[in-house]
């Protein structure tokens, strides 16, 4: 693989920078059309199905010769998030500008270079006139950003046969979490959307006295909430210790209910971040993220309510939520509340793919290939990717690529949704290589 072609990768990826295919609106069948233009000039034929105006996905395929399990690059999305402050970036937000040996615009980590990659690794191998046992499928799809509607959820809701597959690989995998250690996820948490209203008697606030104010009862839902002990379980943290370099003693402790709750304590002196990783992995957890009561500040309302981000484990649903949401906020308060749903819940269940397969021992060979010594790190995702819809519809997913191992992941986490987002050079080239020799040794 010594053409890896590096520059024109560069330069898709500039160009889907530059389209600006912000979500919402979307409108990314630029985008999509600028992947249709790109592999048709390699001679690569594709399906654009149009989901709604201005937006849609691309199907390209590579059909094997057996009846082997199949293998997708994607589902990879196109569209990306609004921009809240330009004025606060080193460069343009939609220049796609090289600077520092990176290229920088919103997208450009989050996802639009595994885009690139995944494109020109499959381009590659059609150059090649690469025979794979079972398919190689290009899934690029819209409103990732927003929940898949018109994206990876309206492909499998419309064309399902399109996106049937045994493994996929998108977003986000590769990056070290210690020397050589790259982290694989291999499942996500769930999310809901809960808002939680309360009622009382509105009047005058010049004669506050006796008032059922409901502004008060959100003030004790919000403490509570925060106060309640979950339950929690070590079963997702086990993978990512057990494979993380620590040695015998911190497994045990870490890995152990008894001691984890000590554990956390001590790490949160320490290392914020690490007791925020392990706490999310162990249990489901709740976040109050919106405030609302009150619109004069001489009238007492007549409802209050809070809005709480909750973040489910695999096997935990809806109703496991709403559950220890009433036990948090004792009787009184849970009679009187008023639950609804404001994210669409039943598209946004955690999910998991087993790491005992043959394409888990394919990414293993793979990165070793390219990192010497190197070993993988499974780990659930705390965000929501196209991948559940890949699981949903019996096919696993993994978050899969390589991160230039001098890329600090505190710089990661910092950059996605965020201000000046960005990407190595490096990394696309790693990236572009893990995938193309990931195809070879699973479906070769």
């Amino acid at each position: 693989m010594d053409n890896l072609n590096l520059d024109e990768t560069i330069a898709l990826l500039q160009e889907l920078i530059r389209n600006k295919c912000v979500n919402p609106p979307g409108n990314e069948m630029v985008n999509i059309k600028s992947i249709e233009e790109f592999l048709n000039k390699k001679g690569i034929s594709c399906k654009v199905f149009q989901s709604a105006k201005n937006r849609g996905n691309l199907i390209a395929r590579i059909k094997g010769s057996e009846n082997s399990p199949s293998m997708m690059f994607g589902p990879s999305h196109v569209d990306v998030v609004p921009i809240e402050k330009p004025n606060e970036w080193h460069v343009p937000p939609f220049s796609g500008e090289i600077k520092d040996g990176k290229v920088w615009g919103r997208g450009a980590f989050d996802m639009l270079f595994l885009v690139a990659a995944q494109c020109q690794a499959f381009a590659m191998l059609h150059s090649e006139k690469f025979k794979p046992k079972g398919d190689l499928i290009l899934a690029i799809v819209a409103d990732e950003e927003a929940g898949g509607t018109f994206g990876c959820k309206w492909m499998i809701d419309n064309h399902p046969a399109e996106m049937k597959v045994s493994y996929a690989v998108s977003e986000f995998g590769g990056f070290e979490i210690s020397k050589n250690k790259l982290i694989i996820p291999y499942g996500e948490k769930g999310g809901i959307g809960l808002r939680l209203t309360f009622r009382g008697e509105s009047g005058h606030a010049s004669i506050p006295f006796g008032k059922d104010n409901p502004i008060e009862k959100v003030s004790e839902a919000v403490i509570r909430i925060n106060k309640y002990k979950m339950p929690y379980t070590t079963k997702y943290i086990k993978p990512l210790v057990e494979n993380s370099g620590a040695n015998f003693i911190q497994r045990t402790l870490i890995t152990s209910k008894l001691f984890l709750s000590l554990i956390l304590k001590i790490l949160c002196k320490n290392s914020k971040t690490e007791a925020a990783l392990l706490h999310s992995l162990s249990r489901t957890t709740f976040a109050t993220t919106i405030i609302r009561g009150g619109q004069k500040i001489n009238v007492l309302p007549g409802t209050s309510s809070i809005d709480i981000d909750c973040r489910l484990l695999p096997e935990q649903d809806y109703n496991y939520a709403i559950k220890h949401i009433k036990k948090a906020l004792g009787k009184k308060l849970a009679e009187e509340v008023e639950i609804t749903i404001i994210e669409d819940s039943l598209e946004n269940r955690g999910s998991e793919s087993p790491l005992d397969n043959d394409f888990v021992e394919a990414m293993k060979h793979t990165f070793h290939k390219l990192v010497p010594n190197s070993t993988i790190v499974p780990l659930i995702a705390f965000g929501a990717t196209d991948l559940r819809f890949i699981r949903r519809n019996g096919g696993n997913g993994y978050g899969f690529s390589l991160i230039d191992p001098k890329t600090p992941n505190s710089e990661i986490t910092e950059m996605i949704h965020n201000k000046n987002e960005r990407v190595s050079i490096k990394t696309i080239e790693l990236t572009t290589r893990a995938m193309y020799e990931l195809a070879k040794e699973f479906l070769g």
